[in-house]
């Protein structure tokens, strides 16, 4: 579904590498976790499988996409994979939502913005995904703005906008690190939920291994531009080998696997 070969990427001005060499491949209904703390390099490395680096950086390397060079994309082979194949679940939602354009009204723009469907068809999928994601009352969703919902509401929205075209893969960067605890819980079980019905691939950019314990089927971890660690999620997080990734799981004091269940999470005290 997704190889990523020596991706690199730099500054224009300085040649200064944000990213060094990351490789890493994702399958077909897989779902691979990036982790690393602030700065690492996992927010650009999603933001390169997007095509939408900064102006300032410059990358190289090899992007494959389904079988396609995504290093060959030009403008409009982005516009129609960008939301069509691949959807995006991004960090702060009230960021990537219109302020003064209701929920149901973006919705439909982004249907019909790739699809050939009337304005009342494109309304019904936007309802319809709106019941998926678990939010109650579509039709007053329909007609809210994104100021007058919590932040637990306006990532669900997201999360629908994301599913709404039926992408192949999904890419979620930090999606739950604003949210509270009980909010960030309901919203990683949604995500399980809908991969694994609507069968999709998912990259997951977190800083947080609770989360990467939950979800991911392999793990690649980031330090300082590098992928310094990856494998299935129980290897590195019952084996690891970096001592970045030791240092990640000791600040995590009181946990352990259940071998029966693969790389779930126990959580103690913290």
């Amino acid at each position: 579904m997704l190889e990523v070969q020596k991706l690199t990427i730099r500054t224009k001005d300085n040649d200064r590498v944000l990213v060094r060499d990351s490789s890493f491949s994702l399958g077909a209904g897989e779902t691979l976790c990036l982790i690393g703390e602030s700065g690492s390099g996992k927010t650009l490395t999603g933001k390169a499988l997007l095509g939408m680096l900064p102006a300032g950086l410059r990358m190289s390397g090899e992007l494959s996409f389904g079988g396609d060079a995504m290093t060959r994309y030009g403008k409009r082979e982005w516009s129609r994979v960008r939301g069509r194949r691949i959807g995006v679940i991004y960090q702060h939602p009230e960021q990537a939502l219109h302020p003064a354009i209701p929920i149901g009204r973006q919705l439909s723009d982004l249907l019909r913005s790739h699809l050939p469907v009337t304005r009342h068809a494109a309304e019904v999928s936007a309802r319809t995904m709106l019941d998926k994601v678990s939010l109650k009352d579509a039709d007053r969703m329909m007609k809210s703005y994104p100021f007058q919902l919590s932040g637990g509401m306006n990532q669900r929205v997201m999360i629908a906008m994301a599913l709404l075209l039926q992408p192949e893969l999904l890419i979620a960067d930090e999606p739950t690190s604003a949210l509270d605890v009980t909010t960030q819980s309901e919203i990683v079980a949604l995500l399980q939920g809908l991969v694994a019905e609507e069968q999709l691939s998912m990259l997951f950019i977190t800083h947080d291994l609770l989360l990467a314990g939950e979800l991911a089927d392999t793990i690649a971890v980031m330090k300082q531009g590098e992928i310094v660690e990856q494998g299935t999620a129980g290897e590195v997080l019952r084996r690891p080998k970096h001592a970045y990734t030791k240092q990640l799981l000791n600040c995590r004091s009181s946990f352990r696997f259940a071998p029966e269940e693969g790389a779930h999470l126990y959580v103690g005290n913290q």
